[in-house]
């Protein structure tokens, strides 16, 4: 247990440390690391470089806002893929509310709570966050954003599937779907289309089998 702690924090004695404070749970532990991370010291942040990193990518434009432009440029700088997991890791930790676009008072204190107050301590959290999504719990609190991070302004549901099978994916499929693939002894053979899913989780399983054939 020590050990597979050990290789997300920074010492034995801090993952020690985590473990005793978590009644030697591994999963509270390392939710309780990822949440506030404890590698680095805010008192020791410079936050006028958080602030300066914030203004660097920061829509001219559009005051106190990153939009999709200065997002890219992140990315690019973060050495990752805006359509990838890891873009929607950072976006959750730096507090955005939808796709391509970061507040300055989020941004910096989503940078605070990481511990970054430079490109390169971001672009190595980035990492250990990915690695993080290994712990279930971190995963499905990441899972739930996607579908805030997903949607249009102003809508409740998400319409980008909508061109794929006319319809448009409501916040209860979308937690539902999650129950549904993480079923004990999960088979998609088995699945009873009489049951209580979503009409739209039945019509993805006649579509999974009818790819496999």
């Amino acid at each position: 247990m020590l050990g597979e702690l050990t290789q997300y924090v920074t010492s034995e004695r801090e993952a020690a440390q985590l473990l005793r404070n978590s009644d030697w749970d591994l999963n509270v532990a390392l939710n309780s690391f990822y949440e506030s991370p404890r590698h680095v010291a805010t008192s020791n942040l410079r936050t006028s470089q958080i602030q300066k990193m914030f203004e660097k990518y920061e829509d001219p434009d559009e005051k106190d806002t990153i939009t999709v432009e200065g997002c890219m440029s992140l990315c690019e700088d973060l050495g990752i893929d805006p359509t990838t997991i890891e873009f929607l890791i950072i976006s959750h930790r730096l507090g955005a509310e939808r796709m391509g676009e970061f507040k300055r008072e989020n941004f910096c204190n989503g940078c605070i709570k990481l511990g970054c107050d430079s490109i390169e301590k971001l672009r190595n959290a980035v990492g250990q966050l990915r690695a993080g999504l290994n712990n279930e719990e971190i995963f499905h609190t990441l899972y739930n954003y996607a579908f805030l991070f997903g949607r249009q302004a102003g809508q409740k549901s998400l319409f980008g599937f909508k061109n794929n099978h006319g319809k448009a994916i409501s916040r209860d499929t979308w937690n539902l779907f999650y129950d549904f693939v993480n079923q004990p002894n999960f088979n998609l053979e088995t699945h009873d289309a009489e049951g209580a899913w979503p009409i739209l989780i039945d019509e993805f399983v006649e579509y999974l089998k009818k790819e496999s054939e």
